[in-house]
């Protein structure tokens, strides 16, 4: 007597797929177990690794969880945990050349990035190596679409930081050049640069990650008008890989104003300074990856060493409290007494010459 048994078939066991796969056989596979088709279910992967790469964690764990067809569980688990460990590598080095793409760009050599890409895409579809359609696509994407999103932003270290110290002659000099800066101080000096006395003086400047400074003339009153926009991202990055506890610098110091980020905001914005006296006025079109602006008037000091002349604002220090002079005694009061009113003429002395000389010679 037949229970027919025999003639049910088999159930169907959730499989990798060895015929038509693309990459593993995942969606090759499960569509005989759903009864979905193998091109939907691939663009249903794709939709979802665009949504922040759910479908390639998906992908990535059908892969290692799933079995191949014909095989044993048992082999499977080893083959999972390889597959796992290339996958890792795999993914770190597809790190590593997005990151190594968008730095390249940063630094001016997009050109190489797309180059080196091109290489890659010509060398795969050539046939005379092993290397997978697949594989190559993937490099060619992580290399290259990081190496578009620095290229569209305004992100630029020039791979040389040029001259220290820059000296135009004369306004035509200043008017046809974009001063430039890397990693290093710039300083500008247009002490001996010959001015007019009237009209309107354009100078623009890129800089990078470090101070500029622009001297001006301690003799002639120079109305500034400063238009920055200070990108503080890579600024920023360099502190923290560097592990330095200090935030950078990015403020904007005209004649001892300070212009700049409040909050944490990248700075961007206009400073003005402007006093009775007649003369030229120049405007600066800065913008810099993180580093500061100085400008100001600068006599016989030195403006790269010291920047901040002629000093900050000096706050008197007040009188000792009354309370503790009458827990001390006598003595020490008088002495504590005589030292603070020494100090206090110091400072009132610094006060007056450093209120004297911040303003510039437009406010004389």
């Amino acid at each position: 007597m037949s229970t027919g048994i025999e003639n049910e078939p088999a159930p169907l066991r959730v499989a990798r797929a060895r015929e038509g796969r693309l990459l593993a056989g995942v969606c090759a596979g499960l569509p005989r177990f759903w009864g979905l088709g193998t091109n939907g279910l691939r663009l249903l992967f794709v939709v979802a690794a665009l949504c922040g790469g759910i479908g390639i964690v998906i992908y990535l764990a059908c892969w290692l969880v799933i079995p191949q067809t014909d095989h044993d569980v048992d082999d499977d688990a080893v083959r999972s945990v390889v597959l796992l460990a290339w996958a890792t590598g795999g993914l770190v080095g597809l790190v590593l050349l997005a990151a190594a793409g968008a730095v390249a760009t940063a630094f001016g050599l997009g050109w190489v990035v797309f180059a080196v890409a091109a290489v890659i895409v010509v060398v795969a579809l050539s046939g005379r190596t092993r290397i997978p359609s697949l594989a190559a696509l993937l490099v060619v994407g992580a290399i290259t679409l990081p190496a578009v999103a620095v290229g569209l932003s305004p992100v630029r270290i020039p791979l040389r930081a040029g001259p220290p110290v820059r000296r135009p002659t004369d306004v035509a000099q200043i008017q046809d050049t974009v001063f430039r800066s890397g990693f290093g101080t710039t300083l500008i000096d247009l002490r001996h640069t010959k001015l007019a006395t009237s009209g309107t003086l354009t100078l623009r400047i890129d800089a990078g990650l470090r101070r500029t400074i622009v001297a001006l003339p301690s003799d002639q009153c120079v109305h500034v008008r400063v238009n920055y926009d200070v990108h503080t991202f890579v600024s920023q990055l360099a502190t923290l890989l560097s592990g330095r506890s200090t935030a950078p610098f990015h403020y904007i110091v005209l004649f001892g104003r300070l212009f700049g980020p409040m909050g944490g905001v990248a700075p961007r914005g206009v400073a003005v300074s402007r006093g009775n006296e007649a003369g030229p006025l120049l405007i600066i079109d800065f913008s810099s990856l993180g580093g500061s602006l100085y400008v100001r008037n600068y006599s016989n000091a030195s403006p790269d060493a010291n920047p901040s002349w002629p000093g900050f604002p000096v706050t008197l220090e007040a009188r000792p409290d009354r309370l503790y002079l009458k827990s001390i005694s006598k003595k020490l009061a008088g002495q504590t007494l005589r030292a603070w009113r020494a100090r206090r003429r110091a400072d009132i002395a610094s006060q007056r010459s450093i209120n004297q000389l911040m303003p510039g010679p437009c406010a004389n």
